[in-house]
């Protein structure tokens, strides 16, 4: 158990790649590191981690799993829990969390985003084996497949665009909402041949979480071997908003520097809580960074050049 009687240098709010990648440089650099995770990662249901050298495929429990391992054996404390509160007392922040309260002199946001997931039957069912969100990640594994896109705003056609690298086979199901294309992007669809469908989903049909047909209300089934969906993300709690750092209005994304500092000092945000890309590699290398400039931050005025 961590103790509640140690200042660490840094808390670290969540345990996924980007997380555990900035303790396990905090450690090295042999800062007193606490890592908070509550063990609820956002691609838990994933089958494999795709574009993350070395660890193609690999099972998201088993990175997490390494990482831990890599964490501990370099001096970082994990505890499971999840954090209720962070609070700035002195020139220390007094985090709560379910497991006790402790302190520490920086803060690491590395809890993430909750996808949305689309309002279907058995929907989560298929979620991470046929049915995903980031084609960055999952495309190539459905390349010349028929693809299905649920979704009604400008994004998903922009999504359907996209995955017109992978496969031609491709059709948008507004899911009983309007369309919310302009003409330029109505226009783009048409000549790329990509159908829309704005009947309401009664169901998905497959076995083993191996989509094989979307059933609409009108009894119509249109046959698709995989799934993209577009509805939207949000922040998986609001510590960030309640410390004061400054977060986005149209996106799940925290504010920060070249650094990953938020606009709270001593306070950092990494991973899919950030802008850019949210990939498995670039949460990592968003933890490097981070503890980079935490571990330089903390040095006394005499050993900085």
């Amino acid at each position: 158990m961590p103790s509640a009687q140690t200042t660490y240098d840094a808390i670290i709010i969540g345990g996924g790649p980007a997380g555990l990648t900035c303790a396990i440089f905090l450690a090295r650099y042999r800062r007193r590191v606490l890592v908070a995770d509550s063990g609820q990662p956002r691609n838990a249901a994933s089958r494999g981690i795709h574009g993350f050298i070395g660890h193609h495929s690999i099972a998201p429990s088993e990175l997490l799993a390494r990482g831990r391992q890599e964490a501990r054996d370099f001096g970082a404390e994990i505890c499971e829990c999840s954090v209720q509160r962070v609070e700035k007392v002195g020139d220390v922040f007094e985090a709560t969390t379910t497991a006790g309260t402790y302190t520490a002199r920086r803060i690491v946001l590395a809890y993430g985003v909750r996808d949305e997931l689309p309002d279907i039957p058995n929907v989560r069912d298929y979620y991470g084996v046929s049915l995903f969100h980031c084609p960055d990640c999952d495309a190539y594994e459905c390349s010349d497949k028929r693809i299905g896109i649920i979704g009604s705003g400008k994004s998903v056609a922009g999504l359907a665009l996209k995955l017109l690298q992978w496969s031609c086979d491709l059709t948008i199901f507004t899911h009983g909402r309007p369309r919310d294309f302009d003409e330029e992007m109505t226009s783009k669809l048409l000549a790329e041949q990509i159908n829309v469908k704005d009947e309401r989903i009664l169901a998905l049909e497959g076995t083993e979480g191996h989509v094989k047909a979307i059933v609409l209300e009108t009894g119509e089934r249109v046959g698709v071997d995989a799934l993209f969906f577009n509805v939207g993300c949000t922040r998986q709690c609001v510590l960030a908003e309640d410390m004061g750092c400054e977060v986005t209005t149209e996106t799940p994304n925290v504010i920060v520097d070249e650094y990953k500092q938020t606009t709270v000092e001593g306070v950092y945000a990494i991973g899919d809580l950030v802008a850019g890309s949210q990939l498995v590699i670039t949460a990592a290398a968003d933890g490097a960074i981070a503890a980079i400039a935490i571990n330089k931050s903390l040095l006394p005025p005499g050993r900085l050049v």
